[in-house]
Formats: C-alpha cells, structure tokens, sequence
C-alpha cells in the first residue's frame, strides 16, 4: 500500500516538547529543539503496518524572518535546505505576530485533498494532532467513495506524561508516538546556526 507522510513540523516539536520535557528545560535537551530526523520517523510510521511502502514524505512548517528570530530563522534554512536535497517535498509558510504560523495548515490540507484526487496513495498518515486537519480528511475521503477507493488515514503525535490531550485528528485512527520511537528517530545533524550552538 502506497502510503504518504505529511508531518506539520511544528506541531510535532511542539507536542513532544509538551509530553517529555522537564519543567526547567535545559538547552542541552533533545526536545529543545526540532532533533527529529523526518525521514526516519516517516520510515518508523510506515513500516508499523506490514505491506505499507514509503511514497512521498512532505514537511510543513512556519520560518520566522531573520530580523524576528534569528536563531530560529537560520536553524529552519539550514534543516529544510537538507531536507529538500534528501528528496522531502517541504513548505516553508510564514510565521506572523505573536508566533502564529501562516498558510502551513491550509497548504498541508490542500495538498492532501490534491494527492487523493491524483489516486497517489492508498494510506495517507498527518504526523500532527491539530483539529483542523478534520475537514480535510472528510473530504479526502469522500474523494476516494467517488472513485470507488477505501483508503486509510492515521494522525501520529507524540505522547507523554506533559501531554495534555491523546485525541487525533477527527476521521483518522489515532497513533501515539512514544518516547521510544521518538528518540530512536532523533536526528544527529545540528542545524544550529554557527556561534549560536548553545542559544536556544
């Protein structure tokens, strides 16, 4: 079964940095920054199901202006510009006042009604917990009855002892990603930019 990834970054920093980080977070702590490795995660996600192939990985986030965040700006350049050489579709969306990111959810729900309507999967997985994404499904899958598809749809989101919620996105079966799997999915490369390795 052809399946699709598509992991709202952010979200996905935010939630694990909720379920496994300490009160007083060190800057020195994996969950201090975005240390998954997409591919890997995506990969783990997929082969959970046996028969399940690895079609396309997308990846979603918002990128601060330079003169907004600076550290952040230079670290979501340096690891969406490794991503997109790997191969990884990614949308780089804004990210507005007050640190709301824009048009990341529009583009991921748009781009997932887009691959069903293409026939491009038959099992798609949001590596997100948002409720928003749950019109989009609704949709997606009322594409798929009108081609005559049944097709599968997980939401995976990490889940730990900070987490406040356990739900998914509505439509979909929920899929907790645990601190295991999360942390044998972490990422050795650091996009930090150069003098700014311990600003956090």
């Amino acid at each position: 079964m052809r399946t699709i990834v598509l992991i709202d970054g952010q979200n996905l920093f935010h939630l694990a940095k909720s379920a496994w980080a300490p009160a007083a977070l060190s800057t020195t702590s994996p969950y201090a920054w975005p240390s998954y490795d997409v591919e890997r995660l995506a990969s783990a996600l997929v082969s959970r199901v046996p028969g399940r192939t690895l079609g396309e990985i997308r990846f979603y986030t918002g990128v601060p202006r330079r003169s907004a965040q600076s550290f952040w700006h230079g670290f979501w350049t340096n690891k969406l510009r490794y991503l997109r050489n790997k191969g990884v579709y990614v949308y780089a969306g804004r990210v507005g006042t007050g640190g709301r990111e824009k048009g990341v959810d529009v583009s991921l729900a748009i781009d997932l009604v887009q691959a069903t309507h293409e026939l491009r999967y038959e099992t798609a997985i949001l590596v997100s917990q948002d409720w928003d994404f749950g019109p989009a499904v609704r949709l997606a899958k009322a594409i798929a009855q009108s081609q005559g598809r049944n097709l599968e749809f997980e939401s995976a989101f990490p889940v730990g002892p900070g987490s406040s919620s356990r739900r998914g996105v509505p439509g979909t079966n929920w899929v907790p990603i645990d601190k295991v799997i999360y942390d044998a999915c972490r990422d050795p490369r650091d996009y930090r930019p150069k003098g700014r390795q311990r600003d956090v």
